[in-house]
């Protein structure tokens, strides 16, 4: 996985924020998952990020466990996470993390290795 300084340090750039948005939507998309009008343009700030992602995780984990895990699979999260995380005070944000974390490695791989 990626050193969590190299993520805090690629999440200040501009290009790559834009970019792991974009891969967000992409993989959000498969589960039918859409986000703001202006997430794909507008840069957003870390916590802005987490928030709506939990957000969408939440909805989709209270609705179908079947597109929820397929969501996951798509991201390429394990399920075996999912009881660790169930154990922290706040389920969707703490796995909006990992989502996010996820999301950026794959873009940071693209960028690294394209």
């Amino acid at each position: 996985m990626m050193n969590p300084e190299i993520l805090n340090q690629e999440l200040n750039s501009v290009e790559f924020v834009l970019k792991t948005q974009r891969q967000i939507i992409k993989d959000f998309g498969t589960a039918g998952v859409d986000f703001p009008d202006d997430f794909r343009s507008t840069p957003y700030h870390i916590d802005q990020l987490l928030r709506e992602i939990s957000i969408r995780l939440k909805d989709l984990h209270a609705g179908s466990s079947s597109t929820f895990s397929q969501l996951l699979y798509q991201i390429d999260i394990p399920e075996s996470i999912l009881s660790d995380l169930s154990e922290t005070d706040d389920f969707s944000l703490s796995l909006a993390e990992v989502v996010l974390k996820r999301e950026a490695y794959k873009v940071f791989l693209r960028n690294k290795y394209s």
